[in-house]
């Protein structure tokens, strides 16, 4: 017997996988869809970005999903199906967190890594069906179909595997706990508790590294901008894995692996 699908909104709170039970649903494509096309340069939803640290992880994938999935056209050498607007909030994210954090003292970082506020597009998930929008897209674009593209995720399979030798993953993530030489993402500090001020030296370190390869990257989706390097194209999953945790990419990794002859 198939086991039913849970309902679009009852996802919010899983993890992004790429399979049937965790895919992205009509509404929360349609949603990202819009958001992708103008809501995010609101500069109301950009501080709320902030504060709250992106999206929820969930859906801190699935813009990405969403972006590198459905937009087909762009500049730089690539000409789409790049996460370019994923790379400069996050160049941004990166930059707030590394000045918190070297402001910040011991008893305080934990409040410095907690998001604030609720995810804008779980929000809205909660919020009200306007009369009247039916089954319709932003700018009328097929919403059922969009969904159908994305949780495919091709390009994101893509991007994967052409950069999974280059991640620097979370040992709690990874299931090496014992890595001494792993930096924990954000969410597996706060399940520690505790951030001493030489974890919080090298970690500003590697969050730095990151931003300084995400500049990079954005410019090599403009018109002007130089090809990117293996570590840059690295650095837009190394930003997303830090803020959101890792299982989507190591998810996305372990099927590449699978189907290797």
């Amino acid at each position: 017997m198939t086991k039913a699908a849970p309902p679009a909104t009852a996802r919010e709170d899983l993890e992004l996988l790429p399979d049937p039970d965790h895919n992205l649903s009509v509404e929360e494509v349609k949603l990202l869809w819009s958001f992708l096309h103008g809501d995010i340069m609101i500069g109301g939803i950009r501080q709320r970005l902030r504060e709250h640290w992106g999206l929820c992880p969930r859906h801190s994938w699935a813009h990405a999903v969403v972006e590198i999935e459905l937009w087909q056209a762009g500049a730089g050498q690539r000409a789409g199906h790049q996460p370019f607007e994923i790379g400069i909030l996050y160049e941004d994210l990166l930059d707030t967190m590394i000045r918190k954090l070297t402001d910040s003292r011991p008893r305080s970082r934990m409040s410095v890594l907690t998001p604030r506020g609720i995810c804008p597009i779980c929000r809205d998930l909660r919020g009200p069906t306007i009369p009247g929008i039916g089954g319709g897209g932003y700018a009328g674009s097929d919403s059922a179909a969009l969904t159908i593209e994305a949780n495919q995720m091709i390009h994101m399979r893509l991007w994967a595997a052409g950069t999974r030798t280059l991640w620097h993953v979370c040992p709690s993530c990874a299931g090496t706990p014992n890595d001494v030489n792993g930096v924990l993402c954000r969410p597996h500090i706060l399940q520690r508790g505790s951030l001493t001020n030489e974890d919080a030296r090298t970690l500003v370190d590697k969050l730095s590294d990151t931003r300084d390869l995400l500049v990079p990257l954005v410019e090599s989706m403009t018109q002007s901008g130089r090809p990117s390097t293996g570590t840059a194209d690295a650095s837009w999953i190394q930003a997303l894995g830090w803020f959101h945790g890792w299982n989507l990419p190591l998810a996305l990794a372990s099927l590449d692996a699978e189907s290797q002859p």
